[in-house]
This record gives C-alpha cells, sequence and structure tokens, in this order.
C-alpha cells in the first residue's frame, strides 16, 4: 500500500485534546436552573455569576456584610449578603457555601441552602446573583469576619434604610416593607 498523499490532519496528540471530565459537576444553563424566582430586569444574555446566602439569626435580623470602602470593587462602603462569584466547573450551591465560608468563617452543607430570588448584577451588566436562603439561623458571635469592612445582623427598618446595594433592595422591600 503507498502513502496517503494528503497533507495529515492537524490534531493536538491525544493527551493534550481537551476532554469533559464525565465526573465534573455541570454548571447548568440559565435556562436549567430552577428554584431561582427572577427580581429585575435581568441581562438577556448571562456571562457571570454570583452566589449569595440571606442568613438570619434567631431573632430574623438579616446577616450583612458592610463592603469595603475601595474604588476598585462594586458598591464600595455599602451593605450586601455574604457571597461572590461563581467559579468554572463549580454550581451555585457549591460556590455559596464556599464563598459564605471564606467570606464567615461559617461552614454551611449544599442541603441548608434553598433557592430565593436572582436579580442583576451591579458589578457587571451581564451578571446575575443567585441569592439562596438559610433556615439555619446564624449567631452572630459564629462569625469570623474574612473579608469587608464589617458586617452586622440588621433589622427590617435598618435594612430598608441602610445603604443596601441596588440589586438587593428590592427584595428587602418585598420581604419586609
Amino acid at each position: 500500500m503507498g502513502r496517503d498523499p494528503r497533507p495529515a490532519a492537524r490534531l493536538p496528540p491525544p493527551a493534550l485534546q481537551l476532554r469533559r471530565d464525565p465526573a465534573a459537576p455541570r454548571r447548568a444553563p440559565p435556562a436549567q436552573v430552577t428554584g431561582f424566582r427572577a427580581l429585575g430586569e435581568l441581562p438577556p444574555r448571562e456571562g457571570w455569576r454570583g452566589a449569595l446566602v440571606m442568613a438570619q439569626d434567631g431573632a430574623g435580623r438579616v446577616l450583612m456584610q458592610l463592603r469595603d470602602d475601595r474604588p476598585d470593587i462594586a458598591a464600595p462602603g455599602q451593605w450586601g449578603l455574604f457571597g461572590g462569584a461563581v467559579e468554572a466547573r463549580e454550581t451555585l450551591a457549591e460556590a455559596a457555601v464556599r464563598e459564605f465560608h471564606e467570606e464567615t468563617g461559617v461552614r454551611l452543607a449544599e442541603a441548608e441552602l434553598a433557592p430565593l430570588v436572582r436579580v442583576p448584577s451591579q458589578a457587571r451588566a451581564d451578571g446575575v446573583l443567585y441569592v439562596f436562603h438559610t433556615d439555619r439561623a446564624i449567631a452572630p458571635g459564629e462569625v469570623r469576619l474574612g473579608e469587608g469592612a464589617g458586617f452586622a445582623v440588621l433589622t427590617p427598618a435598618q435594612l430598608l434604610s441602610f445603604e443596601v446595594i441596588a440589586p438587593l433592595r428590592p427584595l428587602f422591600a418585598e420581604m419586609f416593607d
């Protein structure tokens, strides 16, 4: 048999071909995210995700983070929920658990989280913040602040009068007004 005169296809060696690990968690596209009610005008195409956790203490006050007052972050000096960016190959719940632990020192189980709402991000035009709620009461003494300028457990009246990040204001108005 003669040699094939056509040029060989230029494929990367088998070891360098990217294959999805079947055991790795799949990141659900926005259309498949269930349980999160849309609140506010969401971007037509989602390019970035954040996962936040709304936790309360035994008296029903909401655990809030005072964001650092730096010009290089979104909503500097305002109050927000604990949470952050969803990393590659990470589910929304995994990100919420990881971020909440990194920022508060409190470790939640994914089973303790319930989807609440999804709101537009003010940090990115293509961003969506997914807010989980936990029924687990978090006492202020449990919190070891890992990020932010401070934290507090705020009453409904405080949530409605303090400078809370814009995407969360409709949620608190709906819950407490």
